[in-house]
């Protein structure tokens, strides 16, 4: 029940329309009417093709449709147009609309064939055959095109596979392509592509549903309903159904499950297909190179100049249009093109390029509902995308969404490839920031445990540095719990348009951190560690919130966030801004009741953390907002810990488990939801939940569990991080002591008691304690829940720790202070210190140290 108030509470006060109706409403959409598209389930669709032709009426007749055609160049980015050495390409970009476009598949680069393939299927897929073993490793290796066969024997036997197919899987649909050699368009032939099955291999396993054709095949089925009333001779004008593909990558994309093309075609600008692909080659570079039509093979030139390749495949582009304008129909609309870098060029992945030019494409940026960021597409956007242009309901309801801009061709080109440059410079630096952090946390975690220790305090004079050492590993502890918030703030410089990105980046992460730093330090809070450690983590929680709120720009293109070339998230809260957002959270209230507590406000100590933790939940869970499933379940076990805590609530096993199911209860209620909204307009919470309802939600479970093992295996640096954390809660604050089983008697006692030191005492307040236990809850579940989760508690370890060193700090004085000791007597300090640091019976409030 609190899930569906809660999810009835987001809808609300989320988006009055969602963005794929938006869209729909815009006239810059060049859509069909909203009638016309809400028929399409029972295939009475539109054949406006995006030519602004829904205005007329339904009995009236109508010019013939204008052509869409697609031309793929791999490799092509938005950098690469220039008004001298591409006046093709520049031409189409300065009349129409453009975006970077995230070309990611399955693996890191994506080869053009893999590109083709997936933009065909409207889901991510490879395209094989399986990589030579030999060459596994090189990031420069690309299998062939396979060039498709028209001959009458190869169709014949790729339709009688189709038919044995067919007639083995019971319960299956077919696509009736026994059929196709007569349903070829003018000017196109039935073909096949050779051993179409090792093509298919990679993807059997790759956890991703693959719907080989899915464009093809609704552009025949639903592409095409003549009006009543219209004239014979205005029907017989009308474009066919089909798709037409010219060339081998083309051919890929048009291809069905069984490899068989139902148009392939030497020029498919002369038929009389609706929809066009044309494979113009790829941009490469010296190590992946694709030649141009006719050859379509990999190889490695001796010379190799890209602004030369460029330059050729804007003047192939240029040929095209020409044949395109001679081979339309006469008194027919406009063409819609489109120009789409579809994969990589070379080991490097980079966003590529994506312009779409004719009816309905005013000059602006291009964005989808998947990544709710305007000149921001995905390539499993392309093939939905045109679906609803012709009026045609696609599986995820995408449709792409045109922001207009007045601003000039070159001023739009250098806002594309400043987001691009910043999106390839955070893909080659997150590594080298992601060990610096790893690196600190090490290092804090030594000196954690080596200048903490007994025997070391115990030496000749150690006692009297005691409060030196606190204050040194405080500074640099909360010095370093600055860096991970400062990778967010950077966000707010323009350090993509510098001349040496790269360097940029370094200086804005740095002035971040030192603003960070010196806020924390203002008056009336600087003058304590907790309040140092309360400023900061409240300033970091607020800054995450007011970024989701407003659109989660700080988010992306973060070192800490995610990243438009990897595109696993676009918008909404990444694994690891969920772990400081957590941390940040818990630790705060944790302070803050506390202080609240020492000043006799008992009732604010239970309505603090209930108003601001369902804040956080509503702001991580809004689908419009955070939208972060797993995050969002983290956050509100987390808090049901820390208000059972707080409330003297003791906690068994059966009330974590109790906890546990009503966190996920709330979260199923929200994505139940957001289910119900229209495909197009779902977040992240929608679409697991028609996951759960198609059945495929353990392929995707088993496809995250699979991620977190290859982060553990491609970064075993970043995963050391949790276990090591771990044995920091165990030991170095003597977790292990407060077990029945383990007494100071045993060994493990007797190794936990020589990491004593002072950290025990900050948890003499019980309220800092509750705060930290909800926090290590809220990393706990994160771990489990999340996707690539164990990046949750990894990140938030490196906030926690430094937080606790810090607040260690706050007794440092007290340790020579409250001993007393005897001029000379180390030994009467030392036994002070164990003294303050053992357990005697439940924990002190802490009001009289608050």
């Amino acid at each position: 029940m609190l899930g569906i108030v809660l999810g009835l509470v987001v809808l609300i006060l989320g988006p009055a329309q969602s963005p794929a109706a938006a869209a729909d409403e815009s006239p810059s959409a060049g859509s069909a009417p909203a009638a016309a598209a809400s028929s399409t389930a029972a295939s009475t669709t539109s054949a406006s093709a995006g030519t602004g032709s829904a205005g007329e009426d339904s009995d009236a007749s109508r010019p013939p449709d204008g052509k869409t055609i697609v031309y793929g160049i791999p490799g092509l980015t938005i950098n690469d147009i220039d008004p001298v050495r591409t006046p093709n390409l520049y031409e189409l970009f300065s009349n129409g609309s453009a975006a970077n476009l995230n070309v990611r598949t399955i693996g890191s680069a994506t080869c053009p064939g893999s590109g083709w393939l997936s933009m065909g299927a409207g889901a991510r897929a490879q395209a094989g055959p399986p990589t030579d073993p030999e060459l596994e490793g090189s990031k420069a290796t690309c299998p062939a095109l396979s060039a498709p066969s028209s001959s009458n024997e190869a169709v014949e036997k790729a339709l009688d596979g189709a038919d044995e197919a067919a007639n083995s899987a019971a319960g299956t649909s077919s696509s009736s392509d026994e059929d196709l050699p007569g349903q070829a368009a003018k000017g196109t032939t039935t073909a096949t592509i050779d051993d179409f099955e090792a093509i298919k291999e990679p993807n059997v396993d790759s956890g991703y549903s693959v719907d080989y054709g899915m464009l093809a095949r609704l552009v025949r089925e639903q592409g095409k309903t003549v009006p009543q009333g219209t004239e014979a001779s205005s029907a017989a004008s009308q474009l066919e159904p089909c798709v037409a593909a010219e060339g081998p990558g083309a051919a890929y994309a048009a291809a069905d499950q069984n490899g068989v093309v139902a148009n392939y075609t030497d020029d498919a600008a002369a038929t009389d297909c609706r929809l066009g692909l044309v494979d113009l080659g790829s941009i490469g570079s010296s190590a992946w190179l694709y030649d141009p039509i006719p050859n379509y093979s990999y190889t490695v030139p001796v010379f190799f100049d890209r602004e030369e390749r460029v330059a050729e495949a804007d003047e192939r582009l240029g040929d095209k249009l020409e044949e395109v304008r001679d081979s339309a129909a006469p008194g027919s609309e406009e063409p819609t093109i489109i120009v789409a870098g579809l994969g990589d060029s070379s080991g490097l992945p980079q966003l590529r390029a994506f312009i779409a030019s004719g009816p309905g494409y005013e000059p602006g940026n291009l964005s989808s509902a998947s990544t709710r960021t305007p000149g921001l597409l995905q390539l499993t956007d392309i093939a939905p995308g045109i679906l609803d242009q012709f009026g045609i309901s696609s599986p995820n309801g995408i449709s792409f969404d045109v922001t207009p801009t007045e601003d000039e061709p070159d001023e739009r080109i250098d806002d594309l490839v400043s987001e691009a440059q910043k999106a390839t410079s955070i893909y080659q630096h997150l590594s080298t920031f992601s060990l610096l952090l790893d690196i600190i946390f090490y290092v804090l975690f030594i000196l954690c445990g080596v200048l903490l220790a007994r025997n070391l305090i115990g030496r000749r004079g150690g006692a009297r540095t005691v409060p030196t050492v606190h204050r040194f590993l405080a500074w640099v502890s909360f010095a370093a719990a600055t860096l991970p918030m400062s990778a967010f703030v950077a966000g707010l410089f323009p350090w993509a348009r510098l001349p040496h990105p790269g360097f940029g980046l370094s200086v804005s992460i740095a002035v971040s951190a030192a603003l960070l730093f010196c806020v924390s330090l203002l008056p009336p809070w600087g003058r304590t560690w907790r309040g140092r450690v309360a400023a900061l983590s409240l300033l970091s929680f607020l800054i995450l919130s007011a970024d989701l709120i407003t659109g989660s720009h700080l988010q992306g293109n973060s070192l800490l966030g995610y990243n438009p070339i990897v595109g696993g998230r676009y918008y909404g809260l990444g694994n690891q801004g969920a772990a400081i957002f957590i941390v940040s959270l818990f630790i705060f209230l944790g302070i803050a009741i506390s202080w609240l507590r020492a000043r006799g406000h008992r009732r604010l100590v239970f309505l603090l953390p209930l108003v601001l933790g369902l804040f956080a939940v509503f702001v991580s869970g809004n689908p419009s907002w955070g939208a972060k499933f797993g995050g969002t379940i983290a956050t509100l076990a987390g808090l049901l810990v820390l208000l059972a805590l707080v409330s003297r609530i003791r906690l068994s096993i059966f009330r974590l488990v109790l906890i546990g199911l009503a966190s996920l209860a709330v979260l199923l209620g929200i994505a139940f939801l957001d289910w119900l909204r229209e495909p197009g307009s779902r977040s992240h919470f929608g679409t697991f939940f028609d996951q759960i309802v198609t059945g495929e939600a353990l392929q995707v479970i088993g496809r995250k569990l699979g991620a977190n093992l290859h982060i553990v295996a491609i970064n075993p640096a970043l995963a050391i991080v949790t276990p090591l954390a771990i044995i920091a809660i165990l030991f170095f604050l003597r977790y292990l002591l407060h077990f029945p089983s383990i007494t100071p008697a045993t060994r493990a006692g007797r190794l936990a008691n020589k990491w004593r030191g002072r950290l025990p005492q900050v948890f003499e307040d019980q309220d800092i304690h509750f705060g930290f236990l909800a926090a290590v809850t809220g990393m706990a579940v994160g771990l489990v829940i999340t996707d690539s989760g164990i990046a949750v508690p990894s990140t938030g370890a490196m906030v926690l720790l430094p937080y606790l060193l810090a607040l260690s700090a706050e007794h440092a004085q007290e340790t020579i202070a409250d001993a007393k000791p005897r001029r000379g007597s180390t030994r009467t300090i030392l036994m002070s210190a164990e003294d303050a640091s053992e357990p005697q019976g439940a924990p002190k409030s802490g009001t009289d140290r608050a």
